[in-house]
C-alpha cells in the first residue's frame, strides 16, 4: 500500500514539474513574440 503511494506521489510531482516547465516556456514566446517585429509594444526603461 505505502508503495503504491509513494510511486503515485513521485508521478503526480513529475506530472506538475513538466506542467510547470512547459508553461514558463508558453509565456516566454509569448514575451519574446510581443516584444519583437513590426507590431511590438513598447517596454518602457527606468
Amino acid at each position: 500500500m505505502l508503495k503504491k503511494l509513494a510511486v503515485a506521489a513521485i508521478a503526480a510531482s513529475a506530472v506538475v514539474a513538466v506542467r510547470k516547465r512547459s508553461a514558463g516556456k508558453g509565456e516566454a514566446d509569448l514575451w519574446a513574440e510581443a516584444t519583437r517585429g513590426p507590431g511590438a509594444v513598447s517596454t518602457p526603461r527606468s
